[in-house]
């Protein structure tokens, strides 16, 4: 039988451990036990239990006297494995369908290993594996769909239905993020928000729902259930687990409770984005009880489209972007009107305030009906404000209005589960944009960024590029990023921070000098930095090297330790100061590997970075040592 235990697999560390298979025997008299695992701890046998059982029997004997007068097995095959070697000896061999000594012997084996026993399935109030059966068939059908694909870990979502149990109408479908997949559970409305307000999950007192998962992470029951009755499961990393984990147990859901989570994941497999962005649906489904009527509703989709949702402080992220509509509305409300100083200008929009055309719908400000294209960037703007479905939503339904809009691709790609279905959404956003400026306007152009109508078509350009970057493509991320700063050379978008990077790593050191020479006087200290190593590989420890250096860490002199103690290296932060130290994490993280792909250049770094820490010493100890006045 298959112990309760993993072991780390010999032939490949790195690979998922194995549940080894072995003999047990108990005796019901001394209550004492002999195990004994096959050479490769996989194969089962009659040899193997033969053997364990002839040791066995060895030392009992001296104890008891004489042989066993009955023996127990499960396995037909055993039984006739042992009445052929037992022949004539008069021991009774006898099938019977369960041996609880055995599994109380294992339950015991189990605990070493865990301090919190883990229940099977079958063990919870009613069920039976007829009705496991039909929750596995269910969870696969779920999991293939991959509701994940539509639904954030944020968006709350609760079912209606006539004798629901208690605890499984509010929940959430888990997997946008990329990491745990399934259903979560929760006790109410407040529960959820508790739970998603949480900055340490570690801290949840309870965790209840569907999760999937390689098999070592179910139950030892759970693994014996499915492997004996051959239920399915969809993937071998997808293993259905229905648990309410607590700090000091772990629940199984009975029979009624488990047809129901049934009903859910059926359901769910089956609904549709329409579904979705309705905020509302009803679902009949046909479950191991019976047929069941289920009534979901997004309430955040639905409060936020009512205007009854809560107004937060607005990420850090999207600040850029509400600038941006702020431009736009500036320009609708003042048109094509010429000022002759900046104090009319500023009068004509102390007017427009005082009549109230800021808080005016965008065709009222502009005088004229929207186009399509200005219809579909107010929802793509709407979008950037909202979360969860919401936001998918509305960038569905501005490209509904208008395919060529650039800012909606973007926000679908940005929520696309892989990099793949990700580079589709930018390329469509990069052909929008493309279409909505007009080839002759990005041919001729080099300030670009200035026009607001064409920053969707740079925006999604930069995403393309950073997905080739990701994923290896580095040549085509480099002609992305080339391109985007010859339409904009003042880069108000930061290009130059991703460029120098890969120009240092590929080796196109004439490339990355014209670069850094073009951008001298930029302030950040990635600058500074580059220009040190770039020096250090073409003219090798040279005096402009070690002056580059020097003035590297006058920048910010917190880069060299992370370069040289990658671990000691902050999470990057969103915003930071110059010289701080988020600034030098940002500047590490992004010229680490073109250090390590530069011979020499770490230890250079190493050695320099020593001398410079010495001399500043030196210099501190000098000036503190001076006479005060």
């Amino acid at each position: 039988m298959r112990l309760p235990t993993w072991i780390e697999n010999p032939d490949d560390p790195e690979g998922a451990p194995y549940q080894p298979m072995g003999a047990v025997w108990v005796s019901l008299r001394t209550g004492r036990i002999n195990i004994q695992m096959p050479a490769d701890g996989r194969s089962a046998s009659a040899e193997t239990a033969l053997s364990c059982l002839f040791e066995f029997a060895a030392k009992e004997a001296k104890d008891l006297g004489g042989r066993p007068s009955r023996i127990e097995v499960r396995d037909a095959e055993l039984k006739g494995a042992l009445e052929t070697a037992l022949a004539g000896t008069g021991t009774i061999i006898v099938t019977v369908d369960e041996l609880p000594a055995v599994k109380e012997v294992l339950r015991n084996f189990e605990r070493v290993d865990a301090p919190v026993l883990y229940p099977g399935l079958l063990e919870a109030a009613g069920m039976e594996v007829a009705s496991v059966r039909a929750f596995a068939e269910a969870a696969a059908r779920f999991y293939e769909a991959r509701p994940w694909q539509h639904l954030a870990n944020e968006d709350l979502i609760v079912v209606d239905s006539p004798g629901a149990p208690k605890g499984l109408n509010c929940m959430c479908v888990l997997g946008h993020g990329g990491e745990q997949f399934g259903l979560a559970f929760f006790e109410g409305r407040r529960a959820f928000e508790r739970t998603l307000s949480q900055r340490d999950p570690s801290q949840t007192r309870r965790a209840f729902g569907v999760t999937f998962g390689p098999v070592n992470e179910m139950a030892f029951a759970d693994i014996d259930l499915w492997e004996d009755h051959a239920l399915p499961v969809a993937d071998p990393l997808a293993y259905p687990i229905a648990a309410d984990f607590r700090r000091d147990r772990i629940l199984r859901p009975d029979a009624r409770s488990i047809a129901f989570i049934e009903a859910l994941l059926r359901a769910l497999a089956d609904t549709s984005e329409d579904e979705l962005d309705a905020g509302r649906w009803t679902r009949e489904v046909a479950n191991f009880n019976g047929r069941v009527t289920l009534s979901f509703s997004l309430p955040f989709l639905l409060e936020a489209e009512r205007g009854e949702a809560p107004h937060g402080v607005p990420r850090p992220d999207i600040l850029p972007r509400l600038a941006e509509r702020g431009s736009v509305q500036m320009e609708r409300l003042l048109g094509q009107r010429e000022f002759d100083s900046a104090d009319e200008m500023n009068r004509a929009l102390d007017e427009a305030r005082q009549q109230g055309l800021f808080e005016a719908p965008p065709e009222v400000q502009a005088g004229r009906p929207l186009t399509a294209l200005e219809q579909a960037q107010e929802l793509a703007y709407d979008a950037l404000e909202a979360s969860g479905r919401l936001r998918i939503k509305l960038a569905r339904k501005a490209l509904s209005l208008s395919p060529d809009c650039a800012d909606a691709c973007i926000i679908l790609g940005n929520a696309a589960l892989t990099p793949e279905a990700a580079l589709e959404w930018y390329q469509r956003g990069v052909d929008a944009g493309a279409r909505a400026i007009g080839g002759e306007r990005l041919n001729e152009a080099s300030a670009l960024w200035e026009q607001l109508e064409a920053r969707p078509y740079m925006r999604a350009r930069l995403a393309l590029a950073q997905v080739f970057d990701e994923t290896g493509r580095v040549n085509e991320a480099i002609v992305q990023y080339r391109d985007l700063l010859q339409m904009n050379r003042n880069d108000n978008q930061g290009i130059r921070y991703l460029l120098i990077p890969l120009l240092l790593e590929q080796q196109r050191d004439e490339e990355a000098g014209s670069l850094i020479a073009e951008y001298q006087d930029d302030m950040q200290a990635i600058w500074p930095y580059a220009r040190a190593l770039w020096t250090f590989r073409t003219q090798g420890d040279s005096n402009a090297a070690r002056e580059a250096l020097q003035e590297a860490t006058r920048k910010n002199r917190h880069v060299i330790r992370y370069l040289l103690e990658p671990d000691t290296m902050p999470e990057r932060a969103p915003h930071f100061a110059l010289g701080s130290k988020e600034e030098a994490a940002f500047a590490a993280d992004e010229l680490l590997d073109a250090f390590e792909h530069t011979d020499g250049a770490l230890a250079w770094l190493q050695a320099r970075g020593g001398d410079l820490r010495a001399r500043r010493k030196k210099s501190s100890q000098a000036k503190s040592s001076r006479p005060s006045r």
